[in-house]
């Protein structure tokens, strides 16, 4: 059934009620008004058939009126009303079933009008019914039940409408057949005519379909495989009987007796299964084959297919398609049962995903995240979830599916795009930080040198010549060092410096080089040098070195307010050599001492320099095979740091030089 198709179902079980009540309304008053006004064309009186009487037209515009009132929400005075009729109708059929069984005679069974009394108990008394007055009880009973919603109210409601349909059922069959027995059409005793057959029918169905969401109605338009199957055997089960009636009705029903009788009987009662099995098999053959179809496509399907069962409070799997343990590695075996969760649990960065799917089943919408999963085995994959809830035919959410697609390679990708991205912004930013700081320290010394130059042209001076010759030669000294380490800078950047390595005294390199700078620190400064006694005999590049203790020390002076101690340390024992610089400056914070040695950096932007001091000493260092350690204690506490040289002559640069100068020495 397809959705248009399904609609209009729907649609023709919703007003059916109203088509019912409406029938009923306009049979009882026009059959009222025959006998009020003796039409008995009106009245539907056929020749040699009951009639119906005017007490139960009475009935049946009650009836109509009820199943009208019952069909949508009302307002609370015309659900008084309602109830009013229902206990009219409701009095109506027991005060006629008492007389029927205390054989009392009342005005009751003249209701209206009278009826003549040649006919008082011939086939058409005033009297009506008593499957007529039963019909009636059983109708007030199970539209006073519908006012609940319990499951016994729709159960009384469900078992009054049958039985009044198959009420209506005997007495139709009767006629079709031409037995009167069965529409109680014997002496005493008034029958139910075939008019009021059909139309308890009608209102019996109106009943069944007063709710047609749940029940019969639900079931016969329900998309499902037995939703097909009884609207496939619905046709055959109402046609049947009455194709046998009417066959009856026509005239052959003067054959329809005796031994003859049994046997139409058997052998339509075995066509009949015969018919309904071929359609069942039928119905179902193409159930299973669009079954089959779907189980094919969920096997082929590259995405993983999961089922989880709502109605149960820990969402278990119930199915896994082969495309789902393919991607996690899991068999059906170690799935089924389980919830989802156990696939990633322990990942912390899938915590957001799994909120948005836990708000998602609570509230029963669909929702699409990305998250990290297990695989068996260990290692995981990003998995791209799409999740659905299923409803079955009430609305009421029984399941979810999951659709799961490995994304990995594609997450794999987008990150790489993003660092890529975020090195090419980094380097934007470096470059134009580099162009920034360099500018200015060359710029500097070259402003000073300029400025003696111009004013040794005014004062020509001996004292003047030579204190700017002097500030000149300092600022060319000052650009070239720049240079050397800008030089550097690419060098450990690239391809690494190179290292010229020989045997040295690391205390007399420390020692020169704190010298060449004591003039410069000792007029601001407390400057202490401290070279503990050992063995300091070992191989480094002795010009790096006095660099790196240049770079520490500088550090320290910019750092360091005037008046503040730095003091150096160099210690050896038998595996390292160590150098210590400490300051009584600035100090650091975690966060400043993770960034320190990167390039361009400055703890303080105030502070002259360009920031690859640090840089270069860390590079120097690691090529010399040591380390370096920073500590500080925090802001304003000063900072320390720690470079270790190993004793070691595994320096590479150095050991195929020696390699080179043995080999030389073998040739001669």
């Amino acid at each position: 059934m397809n959705s248009a198709t399904y609609q209009r179902a729907q649609a023709a079980l919703t007003w059916l009620p109203v088509a019912a009540a409406l029938l009923s309304i306009a049979t009882g008053l026009m059959v009222l008004a025959g006998w009020m006004f003796d039409w008995p064309t009106a009245r539907l009186q056929l020749a040699g058939q009951v009639t119906m009487k005017a007490n139960t037209a009475a009935g049946f515009v009650l009836c109509g009126l009820i199943l009208l009132l019952s069909w949508r929400p009302v307002p609370a005075w015309l659900a008084g009303l309602r109830v009013l009729l229902e206990g009219v109708v409701l009095v109506l059929g027991v005060l006629t079933l008492v007389q029927y069984v205390l054989g009392w005679d009342s005005a009751l069974d003249e209701l209206l009008v009278s009826a003549p009394a040649d006919e008082l108990f011939t086939m058409a008394p005033g009297r009506m019914a008593p499957t007529t007055a039963l019909a009636f009880v059983l109708f007030a009973g199970a539209i006073i039940a519908s006012h609940w919603h319990t499951p016994l109210a729709r159960a009384v409601k469900l078992v009054g409408a049958i039985t009044i349909l198959l009420i209506s059922l005997v007495s139709l069959l009767g006629y079709a057949y031409g037995v009167p027995t069965l529409y109680l059409g014997i002496t005493g005793v008034t029958a139910m005519a075939m008019v009021t057959a059909t139309l308890f029918a009608a209102l019996g169905c109106g009943l069944i379909c007063l709710n047609p969401h749940e029940g019969f109605p639900a079931l016969l338009v329900e998309r499902t495989i037995t939703g097909a199957h009884v609207r496939a055997l619905l046709p055959i089960v109402l046609i049947t009987p009455l194709a046998v009636g009417a066959a009856v009705v026509m005239g052959y029903g003067t054959y329809y007796e005796g031994h003859l009788a049994v046997a139409l009987t058997s052998l339509g009662s075995v066509l009949a299964a015969a018919l309904v099995s071929t359609v069942s098999v039928a119905v179902l053959r193409r159930a299973e084959g669009a079954l089959v179809l779907r189980d094919r496509a969920l096997a082929a399907t590259s995405s993983g297919v999961l089922i989880t069962d709502h109605r149960h409070p820990d969402e278990p799997i119930v199915f896994a398609n082969k495309a789902f343990t393919d991607i996690t590695g899991f068999s059906e075996a170690e799935i089924l049962g389980r919830n989802c969760r156990f696939l990633n649990a322990g990942i912390e960065c899938s915590e957001p995903a799994r909120e948005m799917l836990r708000q998602s089943i609570a509230n029963g919408r669909a929702c699409a995240v990305e998250l990290k999963n297990h695989v068996k085995g260990g290692g995981f994959f990003w998995n791209h979830l799409s999740l659905s809830p299923v409803e079955n035919r009430k609305g009421q959410i029984t399941h979810f599916v999951g659709i799961i697609d490995d994304v990995s390679a594609s997450r794999q990708q987008q990150e790489q795009v993003h660092n890529a991205l975020a090195e090419a912004k980094a380097a934007n930013e470096l470059r134009d930080t580099f162009i920034r700081l360099v500018s200015h320290e060359l710029r500097t010394p070259m402003n000073a040198a300029l400025t003696w130059i111009g004013l040794m042209e005014v004062d020509t001076s001996e004292e003047t010549r030579k204190q700017g010759l002097e500030i000149i030669a300092n600022s060319i000294q000052t650009q070239a060092r720049l240079i050397d380490d800008l030089v550097d800078v690419t060098r450990l950047s690239t391809a690494g410096v190179r290292l010229e390595p020989g045997l040295a005294d690391v205390r007399e390199v420390v020692a020169m080089a704190v010298e060449e700078l004591r003039p410069s620190i000792a007029a601001r400064h407390q400057l202490n040098l401290e070279l503990e006694e050992g063995d300091y005999q070992m191989v480094v590049d002795a010009v790096r070195l006095q660099q790196v203790v240049r770079n520490l020390v500088n550090n320290a002076l910019k750092y360091t307010p005037a008046g503040g101690r730095i003091d150096i340390n160099l210690k050896a024992d038998r595996t390292q050599v160590r150098l210590q610089v400490s300051d009584s400056g600035k100090g650091l914070t975690a966060e400043q001492v993770e960034r320190l040695f990167e390039p361009f950096w400055r703890a303080d932007n105030k502070v002259p320099g360009i920031g690859i001091g640090l840089f270069i000493v860390a590079g120097l260092v690691d090529a010399h095979g040591g380390q370096v350690e920073v500590e500080s204690a925090g802001l304003g506490q000063g900072t320390t740091f720690s470079v270790y040289l190993p004793r070691s002559t595994e320096i590479p640069q150095y050991a195929a030089m020696e390699e080179a100068r043995t080999r030389s020495r073998e040739k001669s």
